[in-house]
């Protein structure tokens, strides 16, 4: 088991700027986001005439933590869904099926192809269900996603202790994350990034692969002006 632990995460050298000064970083700047959080954007964007967007939400974290990144989608006319979780402990075997349940249901629904769009770990997951199923995938876009392991983060004593929980075939297959998609994807990233190496966000780039970096932290990009942009136009097309 500890050579699965050591798959996933790494708490970071001393050197590298990510700690537990980067972490407090970012709290000050969740909790000043979540006092006054930013206008949307400003101008024109593509809007969304109803189609489906799957939200999830990042590590240790739940639905609540995407409401503005949401309410921003259903100004554009998107329908936006939750992933329906309440806290995202990483790939365990109940949230894995109840991410695929979701996806289906959703599919059933729409009789089409729906829109991923996930902070952090949401976006790992959502490559990982776009891998799986792409014919139920219209695209995806990653926010702050690290898809490289093992993520070097301070939240890796986290990782650790829930690490036993995780689906041990999922953590098998962790480097398939990276591998190119057959459905759009865009990586959104910032290099100001607190809770992960930045670098680890990156995808390599194709005509269905493009990266966008942005300013901010990562814990406050779903309220992001920048990343709502970079969102709201990676879902156009």
């Amino acid at each position: 088991m500890k050579k699965l632990h050591e798959a996933t995460a790494k708490f970071p050298h001393k050197d590298s700027g990510l700690g537990l000064q980067s972490l407090a970083r970012e709290m000050e700047a969740l909790a000043t986001v979540a006092l006054k959080p930013p206008p949307f954007p400003q101008g024109p964007l593509p809007r969304g005439d109803g189609r489906i967007v799957l939200v999830l939400p990042g590590f240790l974290a739940g639905d609540w933590t995407t409401a503005r990144l949401r309410d921003f989608l259903r100004s554009l006319d998107y329908r936006v869904e939750t992933a329906e979780i309440l806290f995202n402990a990483g790939p365990t075997k109940s949230i894995l099926m109840r991410l695929d349940a979701k996806v289906a249901s959703l599919i059933t629904e729409s009789r089409g192809p729906i829109h991923l769009v996930g902070i952090s770990l949401g976006g790992v997951l959502a490559r990982h269900l776009a891998l799986r199923n792409p014919s139920t995938v219209r695209s995806v876009v990653t926010l702050c996603s690290p898809i490289r392991f093992p993520v070097t983060t301070p939240l890796q004593p986290f990782a650790q202790a829930l690490a036993p929980f995780h689906e041990e075939s999922w953590v098998a297959r962790r480097d398939e994350i990276a591998q190119p998609l057959s459905v759009p994807v865009t990586a959104v990233y910032t290099e100001e990034d607190g809770i992960v190496d930045w670098r680890q966000c990156l995808q390599d780039e194709t005509d269905m692969a493009k990266n966008v970096r942005i300013s901010g932290a990562h814990t406050t990009v779903g309220s992001n002006p920048e990343a709502q942009t970079a969102v709201a136009l990676a879902l156009a097309g």
